[in-house]
């Protein structure tokens, strides 16, 4: 029987690999330098795909002050020049340039002014859109962007979140090619598994259960605050005991499950104090309070002030 050189049948997988690792660095070299031939150092103009997508770049001439506006859709802000004060769900935050913001549906922004040489680029996408992509496991990292929607870049960093920036702009303005939404929801997934997904910082759970439950927690809350305050109503849908579900919580993100119920309830009735026109009585209404009096009492205690007062200080 003949004898087989092992040592050459265990190389081969080896040899592949570097083969392939070398023909897509070669590809991906061609696609950046005719990316930046194209289009150069930023996108010019900005590109909307239906109600779905949008790629935007703002500087100081574009960018303008917005009062608090509670986001329906998903943005994805890379700041790369200047600075801008936002609030984001009703907190201060200073955008400085090589800085990633994050923010999700469902959380309140406002907008206010910006410095001179201000530049940044933003990817909106609906949640429609953010479902067809189907990213497995992206709402744990729903806490850490609620808590700490800016992530600081560095350099490297920076130069790679630019970079997939203008991959993206090049391949939605392809308006030819008949798999664009197909190849920009694969963008998307590299972006957040190469990217976000990287850096951000999420509490863990120690196994997978109350992991699920967690993110769980976050998605009904998210889906049931103007109606439901109680933990016990959270804890019947999740199948476990409010005393656990409280104490899970609080393991894992550092606050109460009636902490995060409570937060989401003030945060969007001083969105509708600050920025509507309905009376106090009709915000009371709309988040399933029994009357103006209790709800009153329920926002003083959170706030140390009431409705009334909160709108006059706007």
């Amino acid at each position: 029987m003949s004898h087989i050189d092992t040592s050459q049948k265990q190389d081969w997988p080896f040899c592949v690999i570097f083969v392939t690792i070398i023909c897509y660095t070669y590809c991906m070299h061609q696609l950046l330098t005719n990316i930046n031939n194209n289009i150069g150092i930023s996108p010019e103009g900005d590109i909307y795909i239906g109600d779905d997508l949008k790629i935007l770049s703002y500087d100081a001439s574009t960018t303008k002050i917005a009062a608090p506006t509670k986001l329906d859709k998903a943005a994805i802000i890379l700041c790369t020049e200047g600075t801008q004060h936002l609030r984001i769900n009703l907190r201060e935050h200073m955008l400085e340039s090589q800085t990633l913001v994050t923010l999700m549906p469902g959380q309140i922004i406002e907008a206010f002014e910006c410095s001179e040489d201000y530049k940044a680029y933003a990817i909106i996408l609906s949640k429609r859109f953010i479902d067809a992509v189907n990213i497995p496991g992206w709402q744990q990292s729903y806490i850490s962007m609620y808590n700490t929607p800016m992530l600081k870049l560095d350099d490297t960093q920076l130069q790679a979140f630019h970079t997939f920036f203008m991959i993206l702009y090049r391949a939605a303005d392809d308006a030819e090619n008949p798999f664009r939404l197909q190849v920009i929801e694969n963008l998307i997934r590299v972006f957040y598994f190469g990217g976000i997904s990287r850096l951000r910082t999420s509490v863990h759970a120690s196994n997978n259960v109350k992991n699920s439950l967690i993110e769980r927690f976050m998605e009904l809350v998210h889906e049931n605050y103007r109606t439901e305050r109680l933990v016990g109503f959270y804890a019947d849908k999740l199948c476990i005991t409010p005393k656990y579900l409280s104490k899970l919580v609080k393991e894992h993100t550092g606050r109460s499950a009636s902490d995060w119920i409570e937060s989401h309830v003030i945060l969007e009735a001083r969105a509708m104090l600050q920025s509507s026109d309905m009376t106090i009585q009709q915000i009371a209404t709309s988040l399933n309070f029994s009357n103006q009096s209790f709800f009153g009492k329920y926002f003083k205690r959170a706030t140390g002030i009431s409705p009334k007062q909160y709108r006059m200080n706007k």
